[in-house]
Formats: structure tokens, C-alpha cells, sequence
């Protein structure tokens, strides 16, 4: 999983949550949209988290760039806005999924694991 936030603090603490379930590997992270893009094509995930809000390229911009390069990766876009129109335009232009920050971690991980059946506890 490679995940995205020009937060260090919100980075730091996703990538925490995500390691601490104990199912997912984090191989890499980002602070700007245009670093997010590269490492995508350099390492390959099965899936990148990325905020919307990010310097270089929105997370919107830079999810695009991958979807286009990377068909078969998974993507998920999280945002501070509340916005059922912004949620659908994400899932128009690429993402698998839209995350409400004032809902983390718990729809966080419920969006991956709608995306990994398998990784889910038993």
C-alpha cells in the first residue's frame, strides 16, 4: 500500500492505523501528488490512499495519472469535505473509493477491506 497526505501528522497516523491492523504492508509514502504518481510506477501497490489535498497535484489529479498508467491498481481518496458531489466526481475520474477524514480510520479500513475481502480478521 502506498499512502499520500502532505500532513506529516495525518500521514504518520493512517500508515500507523493500516500497520497496526496487522493485514497490510505500507511500502511507501508521499507528501505531494506529484511524488505519489512516481512512486506508483516505481513500486507497483495494489492500492494508494491519497488525500485530496496536496501540493504539486491534487489527489484527485494524481489518482487520474495513475488510474491511467496502473488500470489494475486500487484507489482511495480521503478528504476533510463532507461532499457527496466531490465523493461521486473521485469515483468518476478513477478512485474505488472516498473517505470523510472526520470518519477515520474505521471507513478507512472498511473501504479496504470492501476492495481485499481476504485481508479481513476472521
Amino acid at each position: 500500500m502506498l499512502v499520500a497526505d502532505d500532513s506529516p501528522v495525518a500521514l504518520r497516523a493512517v500508515c500507523e492505523y493500516l500497520e497496526f491492523e496487522g493485514r497490510f504492508e505500507i511500502v511507501g509514502t508521499a507528501s505531494d501528488g506529484l511524488s505519489v504518481v512516481q512512486r506508483a510506477v516505481i513500486l507497483r501497490p495494489d492500492l494508494a490512499v491519497l488525500d485530496l489535498s496536496m501540493p504539486r497535484l491534487s489527489g484527485l489529479e494524481a489518482a487520474e495519472k495513475i488510474r491511467a498508467m496502473l488500470p489494475e491498481i486500487h484507489l482511495i481518496v480521503f478528504s476533510g469535505l463532507d461532499d457527496p458531489v466531490l465523493e461521486l466526481e473521485c469515483k468518476q475520474r478513477g478512485a474505488d473509493g472516498y473517505v470523510r477524514k472526520n470518519r477515520m480510520p474505521e471507513e478507512l479500513l472498511d473501504q479496504v477491506y470492501e476492495l481485499f475481502p481476504d485481508h479481513r480478521k476472521r
